[in-house]
């Protein structure tokens, strides 16, 4: 549970010797945000009170996937600022203000699909005594919906790109990327790069596709004057340069910000999606359903080894249990010699067993590896390499590899379309990445703080 956050209550003081006066005291009163969220979430908040930001948030933001408790004196207004709003540079929309009277608040915040229109204004409910506390709650609801969501949803101005591009950016880049936030006219952009020393001049043609998302859920929303200025310049200099690096002619990129599906990234402009690099489709589903799926990215050779590399994973998990039973049932109490020799024989066998199966999926592994790397384009290796070195880029996901933190030691993971454990709903990660390519930008002062 969050913590309770508490503004700085003034006090009355005197300085007169010898003298009293009455020093009127405040209630104080509890007031709680509940978000209900469509999926699972963590949202970035800031909290203001009587129009001032809490210190708590004065450098970054704090993340939240359910509640947020604070104390406050009566008559004192509460109201917060949400996603990506809440960098300490932006924080200009605040929502959900309430003014608190006597009595508790608890205000219930729930996302809701589809076009709705309203404000984002909590509404009285009823007066509620708390059983625990005997005080009065005064139970208030309001809605989080796609109109909100691009409220809190910043929308960078040309004169913000420069100081947010990542080094090096060359002109032609940043120049290509603050014509988005001008206003582009088609969803194509394209840039030149003129010859410069060994390099031959090179072209790279950016493809917008808009998403149905926030057509579906937003009331008025157009991709090139509400959606593409919503996303951090740094991930489209990212991808562009990247792809001017090694000479890719075309991206495709898919999904940019987007109000109500999948992770916080995207909602905060901070996620952005490729379809195509080049000509190559960013997509590797005919691993796990073959045929049905049918792309040059996975081999008829891969798919085979695949299946045999998860028979060698399931042998090795079977043996590891049969271990762990092995060695309990070798130390139990009360054994006779003969049991004990039994047991300790069983033991053996089943090292040796474990032993086989561990190689036998360190080999699977190895032959797995190397005929799906051998039907990478080298251009998407390429491409991948320079996003993962880029210093504005913390996450990449994409059908061949999975890199959730670029900034640690760990290298990236192959993608092996993994569904969810038993009992989560939905695509995993895993899944959700075998048909693009997805990077989320660096910004410590949203998301990574």
């Amino acid at each position: 549970m969050a913590k309770e956050l508490k503004p700085d209550f003034s006090c009355q003081t005197n300085d007169k010797h010898n003298s009293v006066v009455d020093a009127p005291c405040k209630k104080a009163c509890k007031v709680i945000y509940r978000f209900i969220f469509r999926s699972s979430l963590s949202m970035p908040y800031a909290v203001a009170v009587d129009g001032k930001v809490l210190a708590a948030f004065k450098d970054r933001p704090k993340r939240t996937d359910s509640q947020i408790p604070l104390v406050v004196e009566a008559g004192q207004c509460v109201e917060l600022y949400l996603n990506s709003d809440a960098h300490p540079a932006y924080r200009k929309n605040p929502v959900y203000k309430v003014t608190v009277g006597e009595e508790d608040v608890e205000v219930v915040i729930t996302e809701v699909a589809g076009k709705q229109t309203g404000s984002d204004t909590p509404a009285l409910c009823q007066s509620k005594k708390d059983a625990a506390t005997g005080r009065t709650v005064q139970q208030m609801a309001a809605k989080l919906t796609g109109d909100i969501w691009m409220k809190v949803s910043h929308k960078y101005a040309p004169s913000e790109v420069d100081a947010l591009l990542p080094p090096k950016t060359s002109a032609e880049v940043a120049a290509a990327v603050k014509s988005i936030y001008s206003g582009l006219g088609t969803p194509t952009l394209k840039i030149q790069l003129p010859a410069a020393g060994s390099q031959p001049a090179r072209g790279l043609s950016i493809e917008f596709i808009d998403s149905s998302n926030p057509k579906e859920n937003i009331t008025s929303y157009a991709l090139l004057k509400d959606g593409l200025p919503r996303v951090h310049p740094a991930g489209y200099a990212a991808l562009f340069s990247a792809a001017l690096e090694h000479g890719i002619a075309t991206l495709q990129v898919t999904s940019c910000w987007r109000p109500m599906l999948g992770s916080i990234a995207h909602r905060a402009g901070l996620g952005l999606d490729v379809g195509y690099v080049g000509a190559t489709p960013m997509n590797r589903q005919e691993l796990r359903l073959g045929k049905r799926m049918d792309t040059s990215n996975v081999s008829e050779k891969e798919v085979a080894l695949f299946k045999e590399l998860e028979a060698a994973i399931l042998a090795d998990k079977t043996a590891d249990a049969e271990l762990i039973a092995a060695k309990r049932a070798a130390s139990a109490p009360g054994l006779t010699a003969e049991q004990k020799q039994q047991a300790q024989e069983r033991l053996g066998a089943t090292k040796r067993n474990k032993d086989q199966t561990s190689r036998a999926r360190a080999n699977a592994s190895n032959a797995w590896d190397k005929e799906r790397e051998a039907n990478e384009p080298a251009k998407v290796k390429l491409f991948r390499a320079s996003l993962l070195q880029c210093s504005c880029v913390f996450q990449l996901f994409d059908p061949w590899l999975m890199d959730a933190n670029t900034k640690d030691e760990m290298a990236p993971e192959p993608n092996m379309q993994r569904p969810q454990p038993p009992g989560k709903k939905g695509p995993s990660n895993e899944e959700l990445h075998a048909h693009h390519l997805h990077v989320t930008v660096y910004e410590p002062k949203i998301l990574h703080g």
